[in-house]
């Protein structure tokens, strides 16, 4: 029904669009048939062409791609049938409607657009599943062994493992969106977006080391990939300063320790302030990680703020660092700032 309702807005969306800036009839019958189409290519690229491609082959994104541009194909063939068919060329005139680059490239950009829309939503399926299986074994396992003696560590881990991924969907949604619209311009930005965030997926699903922590300067390095995910969204209206101080590598950390607080920033603060620019530092004195991220808050805030990821990052910090951390959070007025202080 969920899915029923929203093809409802997105076609109501297009007809009223069409109908309004140029004043076109549409019958019901060509209706049902091209929307039949285009919906199907959804779903069949979603379910049937990349559940195959990532789940049962080993070159998933060759694979992917290939068969996306044989799937596009096919649907322009189909299209062109579909075309003269309704049309009469096939029963009241003879030979067939004209093909010309106009013809080809319409189209082919109507597919993409749904094959577009039909990647962003298989991708957040894959991961919800992903992580849902996973922690349900963990937590499966872990009940297995409860009269172990190690049952108190393994808790610890389980519930470290489980916040771990609590990364917010508005991050993922919103960037997908953004994936969406450049596959609509059929422009280089949508393959830039679509690795960074192939990056950043990537790096929330892998497990951390025996240690339970990962190298510093990787986390820094994802960092960084998430801030220029969310630039590439708000072209020249995204001001974030990020300044780095003293030798990082060498270092340990747990995994999203800092993304976590940097998401938040990037959720809640008003990046488009040049002249009060988001600042983010990170300074190593001696073995102490002194983390900090200011930003100017927004008048109004577009997600509600709960303080879960706060929450989860903290407890998280408790259970591996115990009293060797500290959380300073500073809420104004007009600016937020946190402050993370770590002894490695």
């Amino acid at each position: 029904m969920v899915h029923v309702f929203i093809w409802l807005i997105y076609i109501s969306y297009e007809l009223g669009f069409v109908t309004i800036t140029s004043r076109i009839h549409i019958t019901p019958a060509p209706l049902l048939i091209y929307y039949g189409l285009n919906i199907s290519l959804f779903y069949f690229n979603a379910h049937v062409l990349l559940s195959f491609a990532f789940l049962k082959t080993r070159r998933r994104y060759l694979n992917s791609a290939c068969l996306i541009i044989l799937e596009l194909a096919v649907y322009l063939a189909i299209k062109y049938v579909l075309d003269n068919l309704l049309t009469g060329y096939f029963t009241l005139r003879s030979g067939h409607l004209p093909v010309s680059h106009l013809y080809i490239y319409e189209n082919l950009y109507r597919g993409a657009s749904f094959t577009g829309l039909s990647i962003a939503y298989f991708s957040t399926r894959y991961l919800a599943r992903f992580r849902e299986k996973a922690y349900q074994e963990e937590t499966g396992r872990l009940r297995a062994i409860t009269r172990n003696l190690e049952l108190e560590n393994q808790i610890f881990s389980v519930e470290n493992a489980y916040l771990q991924n609590q990364i917010s969907p508005h991050l993922l949604f919103n960037s997908l969106s953004f994936i969406h619209s450049a596959v609509y311009k059929l422009s280089d930005a949508a393959g830039k977006g679509i690795m960074r965030l192939a990056e950043l997926m990537r790096y929330s699903l892998v497990s951390a080391n025996g240690t339970g922590t990962i190298p510093l300067p990787r986390e820094i390095e994802q960092m960084e990939n998430l801030i220029a995910l969310c630039a590439m969204r708000f072209p020249g209206e995204f001001f974030v300063r990020v300044h780095k101080k003293g030798r990082l590598k060498g270092r340990e950390i747990i995994p999203l320790a800092l993304i976590t607080l940097v998401e938040n920033m990037l959720k809640h603060g008003d990046l488009g302030d040049k002249k009060h620019p988001a600042r983010i530092s990170l300074e190593l004195a001696e073995n102490r990680l002194i983390f900090e991220a200011s930003n100017k808050k927004r008048q109004v805030s577009l997600y509600p703020s709960g303080g879960l990821g706060l929450k989860n990052i903290e407890k998280r910090l408790q259970n591996h660092y115990q009293d060797r951390y500290s959380m300073l959070i500073r809420d104004e007025n007009e600016h937020f700032t946190i402050t993370l202080t770590i002894s490695l």
